[in-house]
């Protein structure tokens, strides 16, 4: 796809606008207008503006319709000599000439152009048969603009610069591909609101919200499993990569959202991609990381505005951050600080918000990285001792299980007795039906962290009925939730759908191949079928029952996350 061109006007077409007044039509002896009727056009002067003789006629005078102002007023012959005929010098009287346009077979004062004529335009002649029209420059007192005085005749397309390709790629993200990423109206909006007018200024930005919208596209034509082979789409992200490396060289010429946007944006591509090479997503998580940790350090209050979206971009942030430790992909993202139990987000004395953007409340998600941390250690420990014995974890992993269980049994407990709160905001613009919803999934989310305590930090086989019964409730959440094409929580399940999946048996299987299908078949999230596609391979290849899904991820070598 070629880049937009900007259209530069020759300089020279704005060098004859007077700084006096407005141009309107200049004339001079050397422009010569056409004599007869041009084809197809009947606007034209028929004569022209001056006759280039200026020698005395010899013959006798013969009465003339070219004589000066005065002879033609008196009705008197008049000799024509220029610059003053022989009359109006006996007389000492001032002599001018002047012509009558013909314009279209109307006097000039009627014609099209003649009926803009006003009080206000006056001719200016600068030299004998050489005159524009033109109008005094109006003088406006000093005084506020209004919003009325900046009203605009005709509304502005923001998107003219654009090309056609990219105008309807940034109207699906708008009108579909961005009910994807939201689970409500009001979050999608806010999105669009957001990242739309940045994207406009940001190349890089611009070209990664084309592409999520492309491999969008792709999906609904039901090419879910092309979407990485793709020349349009692969073409998109390699210029939004170029654009990116530029911008990142001098990030003073850009907003830092902007940058941050685009990191986060090129992830989500590369994750509804079904992308498992290694430094593909994760790359992008830890490259927003840095911008954000790198602007906070600068003291750069830009990326801190009042408009909102650097909170949005937190909240994806930490969202992403969590899940990634949950699902038991790999090490841990960011700082160990980052997973502490005093950390920031977690549990503590601020308000555990159920984040609408997230479906989990924040507490929860301290909890998940808390717990990739805990199974992580627990990793390394096994590695250093060659292998783990089915049964046995060491101490310290019991102690981490034990107080991660518990936290998570304290927030299952506040829940059956008080209704969750929402960011205040967010609050008003929910339904009852979508609190109801989002109130299931943040269940569901409880019940993957239980899964993955007793599967991966205790190393509970997959048939214990603390595990089973994890499952039957994901699955029952997931089935009040309801399919949905977009705008629902129903959008924020593929990771506990994926994790019960893991651990399902027999006719639960059949659930989770049923519930996958039904999610990719509604939102046309090309990852979502990779997760289906990854758990057939899991049920088929798995060694044994101890061996979890973050094993079985490190002996294929995937870099893969169910998001």
């Amino acid at each position: 796809m070629q880049q937009c061109k900007t259209y530069q006007a020759p300089l020279n077409l704005y060098r004859l606008q007077s700084q006096h007044s407005h141009f309107i039509s200049p004339y001079s002896p050397e422009l010569y207008l056409p004599r007869g009727p041009v084809p197809g056009s009947s606007p034209f002067p028929t004569g022209i503006l001056r006759e280039h003789p200026t020698t005395q006629p010899t013959a006798p005078m013969s009465r003339s319709f070219t004589g000066c102002k005065r002879c033609k007023s008196r009705r008197q012959k008049c000799d024509e000599q220029r610059p003053n005929c022989g009359r109006c010098q006996t007389a000492g009287e001032q002599c001018q000439y002047e012509m009558q346009l013909q314009w279209g077979g109307r006097a000039f004062s009627r014609s099209r152009f003649g009926a803009c004529v006003g009080t206000g335009m006056h001719r200016l002649e600068y030299s004998p048969g050489e005159f524009i029209y033109t109008t005094k420059k109006a003088v406006q007192p000093a005084r506020a603009r209004t919003g009325s005085d900046l009203t605009l005749s005709q509304p502005v397309d923001p998107f003219s610069s654009l090309s056609s390709s990219q105008k309807a790629l940034l109207h699906h993200f708008i009108n579909d591909a961005s009910q994807i990423t939201a689970c409500h109206s009001g979050m999608q909006q806010d999105i669009c609101r957001m990242l739309i007018p940045m994207a406009l200024q940001t190349p890089s930005l611009l070209y990664a919200t084309t592409a999520l919208s492309a491999i969008h596209i792709q999906a609904l034509h039901n090419q879910s499993e092309s979407v990485k082979s793709a020349p349009d789409i692969a073409r998109l992200m390699a210029l939004s990569l170029e654009h990116f490396r530029t911008e990142l060289q001098n990030p003073s010429s850009k907003d830092p959202e902007a940058l941050v946007a685009t990191a986060r944006t090129l992830c989500l591509a590369e994750i509804h991609s079904g992308a498992i090479n290694p430094n593909s997503w994760r790359a992008h998580i830890d490259g927003a990381r840095a911008l954000m940790r790198a602007s906070d350090a600068a003291g750069d209050d830009s990326l801190r505005s009042t408009s909102g979206f650097r909170q949005y971009l937190d909240r994806w942030y930490w969202s992403i951050v969590s899940l990634t430790a949950l699902t038991g992909n790999g090490p841990p993202i960011g700082e160990t600080s980052d997973f502490a139990s005093s950390d920031l987000m977690g549990l503590g004395g601020s308000p555990d918000y159920l984040d609408d953007y997230w479906g989990f409340s924040v507490d929860l998600a301290a909890v998940f990285r808390q717990i990739g941390a805990a199974a992580w250690r627990s990793h390394e420990v096994e590695k250093s001792t060659q292998g783990f014995v089915a049964g046995e974890i060491d101490s310290s992993v019991e102690d981490d299980a034990a107080s991660l269980e518990f936290a998570i049994r304290q927030l299952m407990n506040r829940d059956s007795h008080s209704q969750p709160s929402f960011y205040p905001r967010a609050a008003e613009g929910l339904s009852a039906e979508t609190a109801q919803q989002l109130l299931l999934c943040n269940e569901a989310f409880q019940h993957s962290a239980l899964i993955q305590i007793h599967r991966r930090l205790r190393k509970a086989p997959t048939t214990s009925p603390e595990v089973q019964q994890s499952v039957q409730r994901i699955l029952e959440c997931t089935a009040q939730i309801g399919p949905s094409s977009g705008l629902s929580p129903w959008v924020m399940l593929t990771t506990p759908i994926f994790i019960a999946g893991c651990e399902a048996r027999g006719q639960d299987r059949d659930t989770v191949r049923q519930l996958l299908s039904s999610l990719h078949d509604t939102i046309r999230v090309p990852n979502v079928l990779q997760s289906l596609r990854f758990l057939e391979q899991y049920w088929s290849n798995q060694l044994s029952e101890e061996e979890d899904w973050s094993h079985f991820l490190e002996r294929m070598q995937f870099d893969f996350i169910p998001y």
